[in-house]
């Protein structure tokens, strides 16, 4: 039960240092993917399309720069989160 925290840790130091060093374009790619509403459900974008106007993040291209430095400052966060994690998980295992 006491590895739980140090998986977790671990797992989530390691995709974050992946995402806030943006190892082989992680966070363009990330963006590009899941950010990029052009890459929405399929019936979402029609239901904008029938409703007569564009959905409201299509002007993704102009603040593309601005997400993927969004992606990896929150990739910081998540290093920052798993190291405590990382502790909590050894302090558990020393105390036991």
């Amino acid at each position: 039960m006491y590895l739980v925290p140090l998986l977790l840790g671990l797992g989530m130091v390691l995709v974050g240092l992946v995402l806030a060093t943006d190892h082989r374009g992680i966070a363009k790619r990330a963006v590009d993917t899941y950010l990029n509403p052009a890459h929405a459900d399929t019936s979402l974008l029609r239901t904008f399309n029938r409703l007569g106007f564009e959905h409201p993040g299509m002007d993704f291209l102009h603040y593309a720069g601005r997400q993927r430095r969004l992606v990896r400052v929150w990739g910081g966060f998540l290093v920052a989160f798993g190291l405590v994690f990382l502790a909590a998980g050894v302090v558990l295992l020393l105390r036991t």
